[in-house]
């Protein structure tokens, strides 16, 4: 658990001023952060302040204030010299920014300047259909400098956007203060693993309300003022030290993770009025969702598909046979725009005729088609990887539709938007935990959107170490499953001889001939990929000796955990083993005189396991390693077990092969 020290409520501010525009000449002067040297910046200050109010002709609006004071400490760190407000919009009302404010603080001749940032530095951009942006860099930033500003924002929209407490860079001093008032009844969640007790009170508040009222003509109204009494629930958050979150490998969405706090509107209600609720379960969601015209509604287009489910059936009757046939029409049929979605406006009988659509539309069809071939199929919602893991049941909390096909009484999980999968494997995009299924009756289950077969990668080669230390070698790669949907969506990117230069480059061959690649475009087969390569300088030549790296360019040079600690878990996406064998064969006149001892390690709880061993031939060497990771997901609690069995790998994989004359 990473420390985060708590300011409580008997523990007045410290002497350090944080009134706006009253930043010290010290605060520029110190170009170091102790808790935390690696920094590029640290927020000194990070002030946040949101409450309610009345204003006509809105009615209620929630105003956040804000007020940040940064410290640049390295290049890397001045991109936190702009800043960037998104905000929300909807086809009536929209979120509005005002009284922005703002000074770069830098030491010249010894003495401390200001430089204000001007009207015309502020910029407004339209960025979606729903946000807009607000954005402004700050002038004259360089390493070293202090930048400060304060905003208001003012929204129509009932929401109170998260108290962000953790970023990519460390806080000195946090400071967030939530008022809500009696009409509006607010549940909140702690993210992030860490735990937090504010200052909590609450006081009386007046709040001066306007509104219409019709005068004695029928024609006119007059703007009337009142006063209501209500009371104030105010809760207090004021941290120091707050760590920045660094993202490591391996991390599904790094923001799952992030310390927020994050508030749901449960309910309001005002003087006369019934309570309205507004929280709801997941249940309510999915049933909200499927009984929508633009999810539910659309699995009921089964005309749609008469012709193409004669064509199928008739490719053959097998359950699984119907699975692939059917997978393979919609993947050749449909282009995928590029766009998540869990439900579909324009239907899918456009994106049938279009031959294009969103993940809703093309994952719909695939539905309707393989329930109208006779097999049980049913969508799953998902939330994506980029989308994250919603804190409270709410429709947004999905946006992706995969399906979920019964055969032989296993689920197969299909996403026909990406066409260099086969069934059973879903892009990485939509593994993210669980999947909820929608039944045809409308009941729902949990679907783990992870595979649970292993994907391979294995490596043969047969290298050849000359006497000037150069070596050459021919290698052999096959890659199936999701290692296979990986190699296949990376070679596309490329033509065959930028694929050959970006291999040469991952590599550092001198030379690389003959590289060819079969089965890329047919799926159920696995990728085979050859070439023959050489290298210059192979191995190290130290007088009479050679040295020499058992998995020459194989090897894992440092371990991808670095992290003291870490609390979020360890995702490798899907199970995989991954598996070398090289034969080695040495040069005349010289022998093997020393090489690393075998080594067979395993994660516990049968997570992974690591092999290896080198044994001596009558022309050299072999080399057999085997890394396999049996789970796609590695809770955090086991860091320290995982961080450890990687130091192992690394330390022996650096071993080397020891060669002496005769």
């Amino acid at each position: 658990m990473l420390v985060v020290v708590i300011i409580t409520s008997t523990l007045s501010l410290s002497a350090q001023d944080y009134k706006f525009g009253k930043v010290s000449k010290s605060d520029v002067e110190n170009n170091t952060y102790q808790q935390d040297s690696s920094a590029s910046a640290v927020k000194l200050y990070k002030f946040r302040r949101s409450y309610i109010d009345y204003d006509h002709p809105d009615g209620w609006v929630f105003v956040t204030e804000m007020h940040e004071r940064i410290k640049i400490l390295t290049k890397d760190g001045l991109d936190y010299g702009t800043k960037e407000i998104n905000l929300y919009r909807s086809p009536t009302e929209n979120e509005r920014v005002n009284s922005i404010k703002a000074y770069t603080y830098n030491i010249e001749n010894g003495k401390l300047k200001s430089e204000k940032l001007k009207k015309n530095g502020i910029f407004k951009n339209k960025i979606s259909d729903n946000w807009d942006q607000t954005s402004f860099t700050m002038p004259n930033v360089k390493v070293g400098s202090v930048v400060e500003w304060t905003y208001k924002i003012t929204s129509p929209f009932w929401k109170i956007d998260d108290l962000i407490i953790q970023e990519d860079i460390p806080t000195a001093h946090y400071h967030g203060k939530i008022e809500t008032i009696s009409y509006f009844n607010f549940q909140r969640v702690v993210k992030g693993g860490f735990t937090v007790t504010p200052k909590e009170y609450s006081e009386p508040r007046n709040v001066n309300v306007q509104y219409e009222q019709d005068t004695n003509s029928a024609l006119t109204q007059a703007t009337r003022s009142s006063t209501i009494s209500t009371k104030e629930y105010v809760s207090e958050y004021e941290l120091r030290h707050v760590p920045a979150l660094k993202e490591e490998p391996y991390v599904d969405n790094i923001d799952n993770y992030r310390f927020l706090i994050t508030y749901e509107l449960m309910s309001t209600q005002f003087p006369g009025r019934n309570i309205k609720r507004y929280s709801t379960t997941w249940e309510e969601v999915v049933k909200t969702i499927n009984e929508s015209e633009n999810f539910g509604g659309q699995l009921k287009k089964a005309r749609l598909l008469k012709d193409d489910v004669a064509k199928i059936k008739a490719m053959g009757t097998a359950p699984m046979q119907i699975v692939n046939n059917a997978f393979d029409f919609i993947k050749n049929k449909m282009t995928w725009n590029g766009k998540k979605r869990f439900s579909t406006r324009e239907g899918v009988n456009k994106a049938y005729k279009d031959n294009i659509g969103n993940s809703s539309q093309i994952n719909l069809m695939l539905t309707i088609l393989l329930r109208e071939c006779g097999i049980k199929a049913n969508p799953v919602l998902v939330s994506t990887r980029d989308h994250g893991l919603p804190a409270f049941p709410t429709i947004d909390g999905f946006n992706y539709v995969v399906v979920c096909a019964e055969v032989n009484g296993k689920d197969v999980l299909l996403d026909a938007t990406e066409k260099n999968t086969t069934p059973g494997i879903l892009p990485q995009r939509a593994m993210n935990w669980e999947g909820t299924l929608v039944a045809s009756d409308g009941r729902t289950r949990k679907v783990r959107l992870y595979p649970k077969t292993f994907s391979q990668g294995n490596v043969m080669m047969s290298v050849t170490v000359n006497e000037d230390g150069s070596i050459e070698g021919k290698q052999r790669t096959n890659y199936t499953k999701a290692e296979a949907l990986r190699y296949r969506n990376e070679y596309e990117k490329y033509s065959k001889e930028e694929y050959e230069e970006a291999l040469m480059n991952r590599f550092a061959f001198d030379e690389m001939l003959d590289l060819d690649v079969k089965n890329v475009s047919e799926l159920e087969k696995p990728i085979i990929e050859s070439l023959s390569f050489e290298f210059d300088e192979g191995v190290d030549i130290v007088g009479s000796e050679m040295y020499i790296s058992p998995l020459l360019f194989f090897k894992l040079a440092s371990n991808p955990f670095k992290l003291d600690e870490r609390n979020y878990p360890m995702n490798f996406g899907y199970p995989f083993s991954r598996k070398k064998m090289i034969n080695i064969k040495i040069p005349e006149g010289y022998q093997v005189s020393s090489m690393p001892e075998s080594l067979k390690i395993a994660l516990p709880d049968n997570m992974g396991s690591f092999l290896f061993n080198v044994s001596k031939t009558p022309e050299g060497f072999n080399v057999m390693s085997t890394f396999k990771i049996n789970t796609a997901i590695i809770p955090a609690h086991k860091y320290f077990e995982i961080k450890e069995f990687y130091n192992q790998r690394v330390a022996k994989e650096a071993e080397k092969v020891v060669l002496s004359r005769s």
